[in-house]
């Protein structure tokens, strides 16, 4: 069968705008992302680094200190903590490696207490919506990032907000009055103990804001005069 070179060209140009359009059509490829917030609650001054690139967007992370949420690709994944760089030693100190399992949940927190990867752990952050008294409530829930301290109460007012609460534990949001138990100036008595005692192992007045979910957690060793707690709203 002879065929002429203009019919050769046309059939080839077909072929050719196919191949096109199938390359076209292919639907581009969607990374699915989560939110992920890095606190530190060690004494160290930290970076953190997912595929070598820094996560926090501040030259560092200082202790006690948290990121805002930023977007990491849902699923597995593997993160580094480091110290910054030292200007003397010209070296960028490796503290640990952290690999996260797979979750469901959007929000997340990491918290690193240490210089350790099996001290470093995460919440899930499923904040709360008030659907009465919305001008006159908020939730507050407790993470205990003190490694090797006990189990953790906390009090707000006259309100138990967690209770039995272990090192990497951290109780639910809990609704609270923020004016129920306030003195004339406003503040609540916001305590922490050790489970099972009476004796408060820190004492802070607060003033919170309505609608707020809360996240208190602490800092150091409970019963050292180190012993802090930090407020994380959201």
């Amino acid at each position: 069968m002879k065929i002429r070179l203009p019919a050769l060209f046309v059939i080839a140009l077909i072929v050719g705008l196919a191949a096109c359009k199938k390359t076209y059509d292919d639907a581009p490829t969607v990374v699915t992302q989560v939110k992920l917030s890095i606190l530190n609650a060690s004494a160290d001054t930290i970076n953190i680094y997912q595929n070598g690139s820094r996560l926090n967007t501040t030259s560092a992370i200082l202790p006690g200190y948290f990121t805002a949420y930023t977007n990491v690709p849902k699923g597995q994944q593997t993160y580094e903590v480091k110290k910054p760089f030292n200007v003397n030693t010209s070296i960028v100190q490796n503290l640990f490696s952290i690999t996260l399992a797979a979750d469901t949940n959007f929000y997340h927190t990491l918290f690193i207490t240490d210089e350790k990867a099996d001290d470093a752990f995460r919440t899930t952050d499923v904040f709360k919506t008030a659907t009465t008294a919305v001008d006159s409530t908020c939730f507050l829930r407790l993470v205990n990032s003190s490694p090797g301290s006990g189990s953790l109460d906390m009090t707000f007012g006259n309100t138990t907000v967690s209770s039995s609460i272990p090192f990497k534990g951290y109780s639910d949001f809990t609704l609270v009055s923020i004016y129920k138990d306030a003195s004339q100036t406003g503040l609540t008595a916001l305590k922490i103990f050790n489970t099972g005692s009476s004796t408060p192992l820190y004492i802070d007045s607060v003033s919170l804001n309505a609608g707020t979910n809360y996240t208190i957690y602490t800092l150091g060793t409970p019963g050292t005069t180190g012993f802090n707690i930090g407020f994380k709203p959201n």
